[in-house]
């Protein structure tokens, strides 16, 4: 299917459906995926990333503006590509800005939609400033999914010194009981550690009280469980501990 060149419309749009099932892995056990991916296996077709990738450049070349403004079915694969064909587009970040805080409110619904896009946003690198003001809030979000798009971008490209004192704050203000926010938190304190280890032990040191005890553990966990800790550090986690 030429995808640099397709007029997408609603017709089209249902060719490339029939073209996306074709790409399916027939031998990859879709039910052990799905539960992965902690989706219905309805709900996935069964794409390895890489394949959704290729697919996603391509039709970042062509009318990528009709591709992602069409309506899509309830799949983990049409919602991961709406934003991997924003995250290879060649344009502004003015321009992507709107198509991003769109696809960050509409589609992301589960952990791997948002890890994967995040993941792939390169564009941030050369715009920094700009999407931290875009995201500075999302932590505040009714959204969980939201709120974890918010925590993952940070870790992915924020752990710099002049972001560290708001990225701080933000990790002390997130409320969710939900699973997948908290993961996330915890994972972010635990890469924290890793690139501003002085820096994150003081927060843990202080605000062993402040945090929820679930999380304030599992970054405990996720620092020891990190190949780029030392093992004294590792057998402090240890002891810092909350016991329940």
């Amino acid at each position: 299917m030429d995808l640099k060149n397709i007029e997408w419309n609603s017709e089209t749009y249902k060719e490339f459906l029939v073209y996306l099932w074709g790409e399916q892995d027939k031998i990859w056990d879709l039910e052990r995926h799905a539960k992965i991916l902690n989706l219905p296996s309805n709900k996935v077709i069964g794409i390895r990333t890489p394949i959704i990738k290729k697919i996603a450049k391509e039709i970042a070349k062509g009318d990528w503006r009709k591709f992602v403004e069409l309506p899509i079915n309830d799949i983990y694969e049409e919602k991961v590509l709406k934003g991997l064909v924003l995250s290879y587009v060649k344009e502004d970040y003015s321009v992507i800005e709107p198509y991003l805080l769109d696809f960050y409110y509409k589609y992301v619904d589960s952990w791997a939609v948002c890890d994967v896009v995040v993941g792939n946003l390169k564009i941030i690198n050369k715009n920094k400033d700009k999407h931290f003001f875009l995201l500075k809030n999302f932590h505040k979000s009714a959204n969980p999914w939201v709120v974890r798009v918010g925590l993952v971008t940070l870790l992915d490209y924020y752990i710099e010194g002049r972001y560290l004192d708001d990225i701080f704050k933000i990790c002390l203000e997130v409320r969710s009981d939900e699973y997948y926010v908290k993961m996330a938190l915890a994972w972010l304190i635990s890469i924290l550690f890793v690139k501003e280890r002085d820096k994150t032990l003081e927060f843990l040191n202080d605000n062993r009280e402040n945090l929820d005890p679930w999380t304030y553990n599992k970054a405990l966990q996720k620092i020891i469980e990190s190949l780029r800790v030392s093992s004294e550090d590792k057998l402090l986690m240890k002891k810092m501990k909350i016991k329940s």
